[in-house]
């Protein structure tokens, strides 16, 4: 059953949502007849057990990848409809993406891996140069370390400048696959740290992920079987070492099966 928020704006809804694909002659459904609505200003957690449509269903909301049936409504606009080259303006305008491996062009420093995908809006130069700087000084990497290319960084710092990257052209939404999956426990919590202040000034977040401990970060969660919604938490505002909201998800996980 999908959860009434009256108070919040619904900046996805998904209606019907389809995927599958052929393999010869057997059909493989990954997305099935799934409704959804995604709530403007939220940090939405997908979850699931591997095959159960999490990567999907999140590039399918990002328009990256085109659903097999129904519709997808982004900001009260079918992005279903869209042409190809209609999507990748809109996923300019309106997505900011983060993955597990950030690449970056290594001939590049890492100020100029932002200004790049920054300058693609149109907006003059010095207005990107200044939210990037802004947006550097917000995930702590300083200036020195800006300057240098991909390979004199740490995994850490390198998803901090794939936040960076994503938040530059001031996205309606931050998608994310996985950005912890392959950080050391620090690193994913810096990481995790940055996405949590990012969240507290408004920004809407949907993240993938397979780690309890990322899940803790959302307001709610969606737990995904069979290419369904099996279940979802609501977990409220993210608190440091908050032991009921670590009871609620240790419950909520154990009822998925997870």
């Amino acid at each position: 059953m999908q959860h009434k928020q009256k108070e919040k704006k619904a900046i996805i809804t998904v209606k019907g949502l389809q995927k599958s694909f052929s393999t010869g002659e057997v059909e493989q459904v990954i997305i099935n007849n799934l409704d959804l609505d995604i709530y403007e200003g939220d940090f939405t957690i997908i979850m699931g057990s591997s095959g159960a449509g999490k990567s999907t269903l999140m590039y399918a909301l990002s328009g990256m990848d085109r659903p097999s049936g129904g519709r997808i409504l982004f900001d009260g606009k079918d992005i279903t409809e869209y042409k190809d080259d209609e999507l990748a303006v809109f996923r300019r305008k309106n997505c900011g993406f983060v993955f597990q491996q950030i690449y970056l062009l290594e001939k590049m420093s890492l100020m100029d891996n932002v200004l790049t995908t920054g300058f693609l809006t149109g907006e003059k130069k010095n207005n990107v140069i200044k939210r990037a700087e802004d947006l550097f000084d917000k995930v702590n990497l300083p200036k020195i370390t800006r300057k240098k290319n991909s390979s004199q960084i740490s995994g850490g710092e390198a998803q901090r400048v794939g936040i960076v990257r994503a938040l530059i052209n001031r996205p309606k939404v931050v998608f994310a696959d996985e950005p912890t999956g392959a950080l050391n426990s620090n690193n994913s919590d810096a990481v995790l740290d940055v996405f949590s202040k990012v969240h507290e000034e408004g920004q809407s977040i949907i993240m993938v992920t397979h780690d309890k401990k990322t899940a803790l970060r959302a307001d709610r969660i969606i737990y995904l079987k069979d290419g369904k919604i099996f279940g979802e938490c609501l977990l409220g505002n993210y608190q440091k070492e908050d032991v009921e909201r670590t009871r609620k998800l240790n419950q909520f996980l154990e009822e998925m099966g997870w």
